[in-house]
């Protein structure tokens, strides 16, 4: 007997899933019939499978009627039936509800261009919702093909994963349409969507089908994405050196989506603002979002659905994987936007997270299906992505990529663990006469928490470089080793150092050449320099270093501030000594650090603070111009965005807030992108409830997603406690959709001088955001609690959640109690002194 509580037995294995599928739009239910195809390896008493919320009407084994029991608590289907090895199939017919919850099968609606309401009936599997949909064996090494039906009624267009197969009509009306098998895949990956919908023409994709499906009306927003889409699929397919595993690809955007998009083989499900765009009035930030997603989702053809993970405890290689190939997928795509900067940019939001105590291990054990929603984090994301990218600077990109090949082509239609992928990179850098550890060091890094501080010094000949891993609490005397590439630069000559103890030491003789620990900037790790070391990089080694090494340094610096290692006011001077910087990646670092401290300031002392950050920046902005001009790139554009805003926000420039309400007012429709978005942030950070009602306008009448959402955010920057209040009413009012609100709010909290009012708010009406928030969104709608760094608000907020812990988020929340934690701890040891200095 299995007594496992979350892992069914391998006992009865799926081959093959018939399902059909008859949503009654109208009234929000669904009836279903599923015959499941089964291998059975050993005589069994009782089949065991997935299914909750779901009404049973009929059980059939081999085509008799068999006894059965649900059981709501395990999310468990018993059927009572003694089965000999050998095959069987599983007939079940049953009914269900559209639900409201964004996961399983699921209702989005939207209104036409006359008012009139529609409800697209689709689905969100992941991790375990498809056993909401049809009884099923849902666990992700269950892999089988499908075959799915949809009854849909007259002018409804129906998807799944399979290209259409065969379609009739019922005398009563309704079509019953049948899709192709699928490949063997996971319960996970399926997907359903029917509603009132249309599509674009098809792109050919070296024989593959790619198009967009979306709400009538919107079909002027898709070219972006399809180019995007086109491009990373043709370039996907030369990489992993393996035709796209299905038949065709629907690029799906929904009203209501709980997640950013959902790689559902061949219907990939996208919220509307990461498919649907135009690039004409878009940000470069908001393009780059569509491209990344699209990207990300693409990658995971291969590395998630083609090959899969064994269990949840490997999801985070599954997202890492997409995450680092989008990377490499967009910088092909718009190199111009130099996408591996960005990448090495995300890096910062993991290393916040990954210098707390509670931070936790890249892979981690798990037992209950749920608990590996706590990996869908940064740390997978940004951090597990770095380790990509460091792993494949250490071995050499074209090593990499035919190590990755290897293990697709070894495991194909398969499922694997972690250890699988490091053994088939290992198996072709072994190949070729190479001996880096490669699992023993990856497994350093993916088995232990943190990532280390690198500090460089010279002795005599030699440079010395050792580690310890970085903490906000330096005192924690962690003596944990990662086994770490660490490129050093030596003048022009680059020399990579393997750290595997706590110290290694590196021949240089009597150079004085400048050295550059961390030469290029991949290493997930920090870097403190000694003084010898430090004096070598002058203003002009400075300008030499790459962009990516010039932010590390800024963060670098800033992190150590948090950490006690760096006052305040010399963080504030080293980053004054960035004023001709001109590159939009290090500018983005400086004003992160510049609000950081901005925290940390009293009411008195704060227009100092604003007086020292304008006199700063104006002479960037004044050097980048106002005028865009044709020698601009998105990323100049981006940078005059970034200044305009700091200055006129962080700055408190009045001559720059009134610039930005001009071009408010003035004709939108010749007005750049960037420069609009800062105007609107600016206006609503310095405007007032004729501004507000401004921007509730423009949420209801935005012509795109990303408008609508741009006005909404703007809601949150108001510096007056009555409109954050009603900015957070207007989320609960029901009027912004439940993937959106809880979004609203996390700006709300995040306000700089009433964050405290809008925590309150969320505070009184937790029961209701409970019931209406999507799960996955209640951790980063609380996220910004940290900022709250009062003793008062932190007594508040660290004793509410003791009452009210967010479970599936738990290891996030303990995160986010740290952090504000340690906000104030730096609020309390460093303002009295800043504050004397910035007044001196």
């Amino acid at each position: 007997m299995n007594l496992d509580p979350y892992r069914l037995a391998r006992s009865v294995v799926p081959k093959h899933y018939a399902v059909s599928l008859e949503p009654e739009l109208s009234n929000a239910t669904f009836s279903g019939r599923v015959a499941i195809a089964v291998d059975v390896t050993e005589p069994v008493d009782q089949i065991v499978l997935n299914a909750i919320e779901l009404d049973i009407n009929a059980v059939l084994v081999d085509g008799r009627n068999v006894g059965y029991s649900l059981d709501a608590v395990t999310e468990r289907l018993f059927i009572e039936t003694s089965v000999l090895p050998g095959s069987a199939v599983v007939e079940i017919e049953f009914r269900g509800v559209l639900n409201d919850q964004l996961r399983g099968f699921y209702r989005s609606t939207y209104c036409d261009a006359d008012g009139t309401e529609h409800v697209i009936a689709c689905s969100q599997m992941q991790a375990t919702d498809c056993r909401r949909a049809f009884p099923c064996f849902d666990e992700p090494d269950f892999k089988a093909r499908f075959e799915v039906t949809l009854v849909v009624d007259e002018a409804m267009m129906a998807l799944s994963n399979g290209a259409e197969a065969a379609r009739r009509q019922r005398p009563d009306g309704r079509w019953v349409v049948t899709f192709e098998d699928t490949i063997p895949m996971s319960t996970y990956l399926v997907a359903f969507v029917v509603g009132r919908l249309e599509a674009t023409a098809p792109v050919d994709v070296l024989g593959t089908p790619l198009r967009i499906v979306h709400v009538p009306g919107k079909g002027h927003l898709t070219q972006f994405a399809l180019d995007a889409g086109a491009s990373a699929l043709e370039w996907f397919q030369g990489y992993y050196a393996i035709p796209y595993p299905g038949s065709k690809i629907d690029m799906v955007a929904l009203p209501d989506f709980a997640a950013g998009a959902m790689e559902n083989l061949g219907c990939i499900t996208y919220r509307e603002s990461l498919l649907l765009i135009d690039a004409k009035t878009s940000t470069q930030m908001e393009r780059q979002a569509v491209a990344d997603v699209v990207s990300h989702e693409l990658a995971h053809m291969w590395f998630g659905d083609l090959v899969t993970m064994r269990w949840w405890n490997g999801i985070w290689l599954n997202e890492a994987f997409a995450t680092f190939m989008e990377a490499m997928a967009v910088e092909i795509f718009r190199p111009d936007w130099k996408r591996w900067t960005a990448f090495s940019l995300e890096r910062t939001d993991a290393f916040e997270v990954d210098s707390l105590e509670s931070t936790r291990t890249v892979e981690f054990d798990v037992r209950a299906p749920a608990e590996c929603n706590g990996m869908f984090d940064v740390l997978t994301y940004q951090k597990g992505g770095a380790l990509l990218r460091m792993l494949q600077q250490y071995l050499g990109e074209e090593r990499f990529r035919q190590g990755v090949n290897h293990y697709l082509r070894q495991h194909c239609f398969g499922s694997t663990d972690t250890s699988d992928l490091w053994d088939g990179i290992e198996a072709v850098t072994t190949a070729d006469g190479g001996d880096e550890p490669v699992r023993e060091v990856m497994d350093s890094w993916i088995w232990q928490a943190g990532y280390p501080l690198v500090s460089a010094r010279l002795t005599g000949p030699e440079l010395v470089v050792s580690q310890q891993r970085f903490s906000f609490s330096p005192e924690s005397g962690d003596t944990t080793i990662f086994i770490t590439p660490v490129a050093v630069r030596v003048g022009d000559v680059v020399h990579m150092v393997l750290l595997d103890g706590p110290e290694a030491r590196l021949s240089i003789g009597d150079t004085t050449a400048p050295i550059v620990v961390n030469a290029g900037g991949h290493g997930f790790f920090r870097v403190a320099y000694d003084d010898a070391l430090r004096s070598r990089l002058t203003p002009g080694v400075l300008a030499t270093l790459n962009t990516i090494e010039r932010y590390n340094l800024v963060d670098d610096a800033s992190a150590a501030c948090v950490a006690g290692r760096l006052e305040p006011n010399q963080l504030l001077t080293f980053l004054e000594g960035f004023q001709a910087e001109q590159d939009l990646a290090v500018w983005q670092a400086i004003v992160a650090s510049l609000r950081r401290l901005s925290r940390i300031i009293d009411h008195e002392t704060l227009p100092a603070f604003q007086t020292r950050v304008s006199r700063f920046v104006s002479p960037t902005l004044t050097e980048v111009g106002w005028t865009p001009s044709d020698r601009d790139d998105g990323l100049r554009a981006k940078l005059r965005g970034l200044l305009v805003t700091t200055t006129a926000v962080l700055g408190n420039n009045i001559d720059v807030q009134h610039r930005c309400r001009a071009l408010l007012e003035g004709e939108q429709s010749a007005l750049e992108p960037e420069l609009r978005a800062a105007a609107i942030t600016v206006v609503a950070s310095t405007g007032d409830v004729d501004d507000f009602e401004r921007f509730v306008h423009g949420f209801r009448s935005a012509s795109t997603p990303q408008e609508q959402l741009r006005n909404l955010y703007a809601l949150a920057e108001f510096n007056s406690a009555e409109l954050v209040e009603r900015a957070c009413e207007f989320a609960f009012s029901g009027e912004v959709r439940s993937q959106n609100a809880p979004y609203l709010l996390s700006r709300c909290i995040a306000n700089r001088e009433h964050g405290a009012v809008a925590w309150t708010i969320v505070r009184k009406n937790w029961d209701t955001a409970c019931r209406r928030f999507p799960d996955p969104s209640m951790i980063r709608m609380v996220d910004p609690v940290k900022h709250l760094n009062t003793p008062s608000a932190v007594a508040d907020v660290q004793g509410f959640f003791a009452e009210h812990p967010i479970t599936q988020s738990a290891t996030s929340l303990a995160q986010v109690l740290e952090r504000q934690r340690v906000n104030a701890a730096f609020r309390e040891r460093d303002a009295a002194d800043f504050a004397t200095a910035l007044r001196g």
